[in-house]
């Protein structure tokens, strides 16, 4: 069976009445096995800002805009890649058009030489790791990223729904082309260490060589710290079952091939 990788389509829902999923899912076939892939964006809505934690893939940008203005309108406060790599910070150019009063937040040093006219016009705010940024009624606190595959990657955390936003983290594939915006507790068949290790494998390839025990211990301080009810990764399910789907993960990081 021939390597190949298709567009399945674009969706999204109302996760909590304050953060919505946008998500286009990808059906692969790799080495003979088939499953599909997300690349998601999120908004968090508070009393006074908004902010979309990575920003979705080009393909889907009208959809994105237009989902984007019926819960804001033109008023998107904040727009945070979680770092530079196409699938997460593809659409940043067309959404600083799109929604001119926005502020680019996050690692941002690298972004004058893409953006020099928004630059100019001072839309970007470098963070670092502990910086908390108040939307009204809910802090997001940027955190470093545990599991990445740039160093220069951030993930967040929002304080009222308790919610960690992982990025390149917690990707586990899946197979039925009709739970692409299902969370995980949703899904007909639960995901499983061969799920998660699908994904490290394409996109995290270093993980297959490295001693990921630190990033297991690194990952276990982080939510011992930050209570989290939610995980929303860019690349797979939003995980609404973390006690269950942790240790998959855990030990999809530590298997080795």
């Amino acid at each position: 069976m021939q390597d190949d990788m298709k567009y399945v389509g674009f969706g999204a829902r109302k996760l909590t009445e304050s953060i919505h999923l946008m998500t286009g899912c990808f059906h692969l076939t790799v080495d003979g096995n088939a499953f599909h892939t997300h690349l998601s964006a999120y908004l968090v809505v508070g009393q006074s800002g908004s902010m979309l934690i990575d920003t979705g893939h080009p393909k889907d940008f009208k959809k994105i805009a237009s989902y984007i203005r019926s819960v804001v309108g033109e008023d998107l406060t904040y727009i945070f890649p979680t770092h530079e790599e196409y699938p997460h910070a593809g659409n940043l150019g067309l959404l600083l058009e799109a929604f001119p009063r926005a502020t680019v937040v996050g690692e941002t040093r690298n972004l004058h030489l893409y953006f020099p006219n928004q630059y100019v016009r001072e839309r970007f705010q470098q963070n670092k790791t502990g910086d908390v940024i108040d939307l009204g009624g809910r802090l997001i606190t940027v955190l470093p990223a545990v599991i990445r595959d740039l160093k220069a990657s951030y993930w967040a955390y929002d304080d009222c729904d308790q919610a960690l936003f992982v990025s390149d983290g917690f990707a586990f594939s899946h197979s039925d082309p009709s739970e692409c915006v299902l969370l995980s507790e949703e899904l007909s068949q639960k995901p499983t260490v061969r799920d998660a290790r699908q994904i490290l494998d394409l996109a995290l390839y270093w993980s297959r060589f490295a001693d990921n025990s630190t990033v297991v211990l690194e990952l276990g301080q982080m939510l011992d710290r930050y209570l989290t009810k939610m995980i929303c990764p860019a690349h797979g399910s939003v995980i609404t079952d973390p006690s269950r789907l942790i240790p998959v993960m855990n030990e999809a990081l530590l298997e080795r091939p």
